[in-house]
């Protein structure tokens, strides 16, 4: 009722200053002493929340519930981390084509014997930095024989071997894009091993034995080299924006010939294609392909490999 205090209601200080009569009758406050009165609810109320508790009558708060402490959930098992093989110390053979009197295709003010060096040499330089051993087949403007490369390539076996090319088809202006060459089924495995048995034998085995084990590296870089092409096509269609004409076979004779290494010839783009020949007289072309080449490589090299080959093979 109006001007009645519930005894479950605290009322306000009287304009008079003193307590309202039910709260002095609830809480034993003297009626001379309003402000006693206020600092002990207020006092009550802050012990009250301090506790985490409701105030009591009488004061005192009730205790705080027990925190309950989940129980430890077992650490989530870590999926198993790719051991990636290191790349520092590997060797990586770049093959400029062409060189010297033959100069290779030649559209549009551009030839491909300059293209082809200038990206092994910047290619070169970006696998250098990473830790890789680089050897080139030619440094220059110098003319060097297929047999010449191959054999280069054949005594530093379980190197990776790049050629690098440009393309060309005359009758098709249109033709564009980046596509890498494979050994074709049509090279003779057979003959190949002998040939390798032939030109080259293992220090300290027997003859017998050295053919065995060379034999099984000409196969086993052979099949290798398909994944260098995969690694090595995926990277310079995606950096440089063209076609990617895929990954094609081929009986050439520097992959034929090479043995010991996986290994691939690379075409970086149409020389007869107008503005891909325009593009590669470009640095920031020249940039993009030779950093792409790059890459492509580092990620064959990352690809957990074989064993090794058995000690090199020499003439």
């Amino acid at each position: 009722m109006p001007g009645k205090a519930s005894e479950d209601t605290i009322e306000a200080p009287m304009a008079d200053g003193k307590a309202p009569a039910a709260a002095r009758r609830r809480f034993g406050v003297p009626e001379s002493r309003p402000i006693r009165f206020l600092l002990m609810v207020i006092a009550l109320g802050l012990a009250g929340c301090r506790s985490g508790g409701a105030v009591r009558e009488g004061g005192a708060a009730n205790p705080p519930a027990p925190a309950e402490i989940p129980a430890p959930r077992p650490a989530p098992a870590s999926p198993a981390e790719p051991v990636w093989p290191p790349i520092a110390g590997r060797t990586v053979i770049l093959d400029a084509g062409h060189g010297g009197k033959d100069a290779g295709a030649s559209h549009h003010g551009v030839r491909e014997k300059d293209i082809c060096l200038d990206l092994a040499r910047r290619t070169a330089g970006f696998l250098q930095a990473r830790g890789v051993i680089v050897r080139l087949t030619r440094d220059g403007d110098v003319f060097l024989p297929l047999p010449a490369r191959s054999d280069f390539v054949n005594r530093h076996p379980g190197a990776v071997f790049v050629s690098i090319h440009a393309n060309a088809a005359a009758g098709n202006p249109a033709a564009a894009g980046v596509e890498t060459y494979i050994l074709g089924p049509e090279a003779d495995e057979a003959e190949r091993e002998r040939q390798a048995g032939r030109k080259y034998r293992i220090p300290g085995s027997d003859p017998v034995r050295g053919r065995a084990a060379l034999a099984g590296l000409t196969l086993e870089n052979r099949n290798r080299g398909a994944l260098l092409a995969e690694c090595v096509q995926k990277r310079l269609a995606g950096r440089l924006g063209v076609p990617d004409r895929g990954i094609r076979k081929k009986n050439l004779a520097v992959l034929r010939e090479t043995y010991f290494s996986p290994a691939i010839l690379v075409e970086v783009g149409f020389l007869t294609h107008p503005p891909t020949a325009a593009a590669m007289g470009t640095e920031e072309w020249r940039r993009r392909a030779s950093e792409a080449l790059g890459e492509g490589i580092v990620d064959f090299l990352r690809r957990p490999a074989g064993d090794g080959p058995p000690q090199s093979p020499r003439a």
